[in-house]
């Protein structure tokens, strides 16, 4: 890993992205969905590599393999957070401030499963929505074809990418606004 953030000043090629690239190689050196999303963009998070592994290791498999919340998804939440979620507490603001984060919140998660089908591992993955037995599956060349979790590893980290220009070009409060709220939230109930 000693080239990764290196590659964050690479231009995009083969369609991959630097967050892309570094997310698909943490995920094929072993990090879970979680891990690997959040690893991927320590540019933005400020986080050191090692702490980003261990700040986003629960959630992985769906929150500790029980099949929840996608762990790629859960990873770039944690990274909206770092970056989109600071704000004062015990002003004026902060009821604002946090429903303006539960937009932005809730927009993610409907980007994601735009492009996923779901934001939970279960159906992504076509498994009982039960816990599984803690214990990891071999990472082998049968596993990587038959799990599609490298590709949304790839698919939450695009969306944190697109966060990250929507912010960049000035509209991302129109993507988050209260007026679209209601069809967002709709979206994620559906």
């Amino acid at each position: 890993f000693s080239c990764i953030m290196g590659m964050i000043f690479l231009e995009k090629r083969d369609g991959m992205t630097p967050h892309k690239r570094i997310a698909k190689e943490l995920f094929e050196s072993g990090a879970h969905c979680a891990q690997a999303a959040l690893g991927a963009l320590c540019d933005v998070t400020g986080l050191s590599l090692a702490d980003a592994l261990a700040l986003s290791a629960s959630f992985g498999g769906g929150v500790g393999r029980m099949r929840e919340m996608c762990g790629a998804l859960s990873g770039i939440l944690i990274a909206v957070g770092l970056h989109f979620g600071r704000y004062p507490l015990g002003d004026e603001r902060t009821a604002a401030n946090k429903d303006r984060h539960y937009r932005l919140t809730q927009y993610v998660c409907a980007e994601f499963k735009r492009k996923t089908g779901s934001v939970f591992c279960y159906r992504l993955l076509d498994l009982p929505h039960a816990a599984q037995v803690p214990i990891s599956q071999p990472r082998t060349q049968d596993f990587y074809h038959a799990r599609p979790c490298l590709d949304l590893v790839l698919a939450a980290v695009e969306v944190f990418d697109e966060l990250l220009e929507a912010d960049k070009n000035g509209t991302l409060e129109a993507l988050i606004s209260p007026e679209r709220a209601a069809d967002v939230t709709a979206y994620l109930n559906e």
